[in-house]
């Protein structure tokens, strides 16, 4: 519903008695509380009233449904009428008056998940969760672990974004920082000095030492592990193999069936990494490639679109305005998220959303400039990204750079060729390089 049909239908075709309990309703009041004030005997006339509103604004229950669409009245005035509706209310469609940079995120599940739902019950479980940044890693993560939380199994998530640029520089220290924060995460002292010795093996085996005979030793029930921002080690050339290889001894002790085995078998590992960092890694040294369970997420596909939009309650979109929208953001989580959000700002629309998209004034505009400014960073493949965006064909580059702008998610790849992977990096990078 647009600005001109919302008009035409309030004020002028409510009676005061809708007008007084739509108003009463959308400052958060109870039914009872507006029966009262009104004068009615219950709240059942509160109801009904209510429901009379909904169809004259075209929203109607579908079979088996009960209070559903009074639900869409409050994203429909929060964006035409905002001063008419509480800020409790608008919180509940995504709108935060005291920070208006807020974004509620809703969940869409995809297809890959239920593999990780299945996989990390088993022992030992390595579970790897790659994708380029703002795909919908961090809610997938929660979504795991509140499945193992159901199981019994302890939690803990440990992100080497929280390790300062000097140990993340040092192998030795970034372990050793490893060892103490997860003591501190699962509540016990330090005793670093006590078990690391460094006459007697390298920085791997003094780390697994301090794991297997300290942390891990007495645990009765499993370890849900998270390791984040793991794409921070494996940017620092001088040692990432190393700590690729401590995580597959990791995973490889528990196969075994020994005391060792029995340690690790409790321990159930999520590695969680941006991919973008490949774009300065040679394609032949991925790291932990065919370790564990990778999961890449995919993109939302036209139905998890469909699904998300009635999510934000837009289902005034039309099958040509999601199609739309399908072609410029090409389902990429972060950027529906966004759209979505934005169009539940007072006097938004489709039309334009999609004309400010690749502009200045776009709400993706920080996202943009954050991919252009690591595009630049490597010449050779900002000269190829812009042979893809400015092309109305796909092209088949190298595969190192397909390798490379693929992790970057900058392009979607379709046999041997790319494309652009949506219109808005089409539009704005054909212009910017």
């Amino acid at each position: 519903m647009n600005q001109k049909e919302f008009d035409a239908i309030y004020p002028k075709k409510l009676k005061p008695l809708q007008h007084d309990v739509l108003d009463m309703w959308l400052q958060g009041k109870s039914e009872e509380a507006i029966a009262k004030s009104i004068k009615l005997n219950d709240s059942s006339g509160v109801r009904y009233h209510i429901s009379n509103i909904c169809e004259l604004f075209g929203f109607k229950n579908e079979p088996g449904e009960r209070f559903r669409q009074r639900d869409q009245l409050i994203p429909l005035f929060a964006k035409y009428k905002p001063e008419l509706v509480s800020d409790k209310l608008k919180e509940t469609c995504g709108i935060y008056p005291d920070n208006p940079e807020k974004v509620k995120v809703y969940y869409v599940e995809r297809d890959c998940e239920d593999k990780c739902y299945d996989k990390i019950l088993e022992k030992g479980a390595l579970i790897r969760i790659k994708a380029p940044q703002k795909m919908g890693k961090t809610l997938l993560v929660d979504k795991i672990l509140d499945r193992a939380s159901q199981e019994g199994y302890k939690t803990a998530i440990l992100s080497f974004e929280e390790a300062d640029s000097e140990v993340l520089g040092d192998y030795r220290k970034l372990l050793q920082w490893l060892c103490v924060t997860l003591g501190d995460l699962l509540e016990l002292e330090n005793k670093l000095g006590e078990y690391w010795d460094d006459t007697l093996g390298g920085i791997n085996h003094n780390v697994t030492k301090y794991l297997e005979r300290y942390l891990f030793t007495n645990f009765s029930q499993p370890l849900v592990l998270v390791l984040e921002k793991v794409d921070l080690v494996f940017e620092q050339a001088t040692f990432n193999l190393d700590f690729c290889r401590l995580l597959r001894a990791w995973n490889v002790a528990a196969t075994r069936n020994d005391r060792r085995g029995a340690i690790w078998q409790k321990i159930r590992l999520i590695v969680v990494h941006a991919t973008e960092v490949y774009s300065s890694l040679d394609i032949n040294s991925s790291p932990l490639a065919g370790v564990g369970l990778t999961v890449p997420l995919p993109d939302f596909t036209p139905e998890k679109l469909q699904q998300l939009a009635r999510q934000y309650r837009h289902n005034w979109l039309s099958t040509e305005e999601i199609q739309q929208l399908m072609k410029m953001f090409g389902g990429y989580p972060y950027l529906v998220q966004t759209a979505f959000a934005y169009l539940q700002t007072p006097q938004s629309s489709v039309t334009k959303l999609l004309e400010i998209s690749p502009t200045e004034q776009s709400p993706f505009i920080n996202h943009l400039r954050e991919l252009l400014g690591k595009l630049k960073l490597c010449p050779e493949l900002a000269n190829v990204y812009r042979e893809v965006v400015t092309q109305n064909q796909p092209l088949m580059l190298e595969t190192h750079q397909t390798f490379k702008l693929e992790s970057m998610g900058l392009v979607r790849v379709a046999h041997n060729d790319c494309l652009p992977r949506c219109d808005l990096y089409r539009q704005y990078f054909s212009v910017r390089l």
